[in-house]
């Protein structure tokens, strides 16, 4: 695709199943715009809502930006299950009209690699509310090994750990398992009495999967308070991560550099930390977020270079006076 003269903007989304975070920057990777909206996981909410959330936040960042649509060289969608067929079929039917040739859709796990390798090959473990290990291959093949979901998989990832963590409690509760400081913890968290109440606080949710994920916070809690049973729930989630990485790299055939990627890796947590031990391989912990990645991805599309000073200028845009506009409201 040519630029023209008045296109010089790019818009970036990095959808997950939980949120989904748009920005806006220059070709010289200055971040400009900025805004935050719900999950746009085709596959875990309706398309008609996923829809509407993506139209929204292109909106905000254009209008933040003092940007026209017009004026917008690429817009680069990473967007959980988007390389599905059917998926992308949604995506195109709805956005396509409007943006035509300056769409590009992608993984989101695509776009979390680029934050850390800039649009070279490498591997790309994500461990969020989901996980998966993803493989973009020197020959440009792609490897993915998990990422089938909540109720099909997710080892290793947040609503897992979560799950785990809940599960635990109500066996000690029962009788059945050992007692654990994350049944105190976790009756604080969500403000109940005793276990017994987790049943109509989960079961009449209207997103169970996100308030599970969240209780893996306080599996790290307890395991950092050295309560053994939280230990071996962080140890089995690293093991999980780590066959996810072991089985893509063994897929990709090469020798690839591991971007950590995700809520659970992006911080520097004990999951974090026995992966990194138990590793054999060159890891790469990303200067910027997913969203800064779909920006690269928008770029290298039109054949703009990424180099040192973009680089610098994507990663640093929480620190260049952005302000987030999260006006989850409009979104609903």
């Amino acid at each position: 695709m040519q630029l023209n003269k008045k296109q010089s903007w790019f818009i970036g989304l990095d959808g997950g199943g939980t949120k989904t975070k748009a920005a806006l920057c220059d070709s010289a990777g200055r971040i400009v715009g900025l805004a935050e909206g719900e999950g746009s996981n085709p596959l875990s909410r309706p398309w008609e809502q996923v829809r509407e959330t993506l139209q929204v936040l292109m909106e905000q960042v254009c209008r933040r930006a003092g940007v026209g649509a017009d004026e917008v060289a690429g817009v680069f969608l990473g967007l959980a299950g988007a390389d599905r067929p059917q998926v992308k079929a949604w995506i195109e039917d709805a956005f396509l009209p409007v943006w035509g040739e300056r769409l590009h859709i992608d993984n989101d796990a695509v776009a979390a690699l680029y934050s850390g390798t800039w649009g070279s090959p490498g591997i790309v473990l994500i461990a969020g509310t989901g996980s998966i290990a993803y493989a973009v291959a020197k020959d440009g093949r792609r490897h993915r090994v998990g990422g089938w979901g909540y109720l099909l998989g997710d080892e290793g990832s947040g609503y897992d750990l979560g799950r785990q963590t809940v599960v635990a409690v109500l066996r000690a509760w029962d009788g059945r398992g050992e007692q654990t400081l994350l049944s105190e913890l976790l009756l604080r968290h969500y403000g109940i009495e005793q276990p017994d109440q987790f049943i109509a606080r989960f079961y009449s949710s209207p997103n169970p999967r996100k308030e599970l994920a969240e209780a893996s916070v306080l599996a790290e809690q307890a395991a950092a308070s050295g309560d053994p049973l939280a230990i071996r729930l962080i140890q089995q989630a690293a093991d999980s991560l780590g066959e996810l990485v072991e089985t893509c790299r063994t897929r990709a055939g090469q020798d690839l550099p591991v971007v950590l990627a995700g809520g659970l890796l992006a911080a520097d947590t004990l999951l974090r930390r026995q992966l990194l031990r138990s590793s054999r391989y060159p890891v790469v912990i990303p200067e910027a977020p997913p969203v800064a990645g779909c920006l690269a991805a928008a770029l290298l599309r039109v054949n703009l270079p990424v180099d040192k000073q973009v680089k610098a200028r994507l990663a640093a845009w929480e620190t260049d006076g952005v302000e987030e506009d999260t006006h989850d409201g409009e979104l609903a």
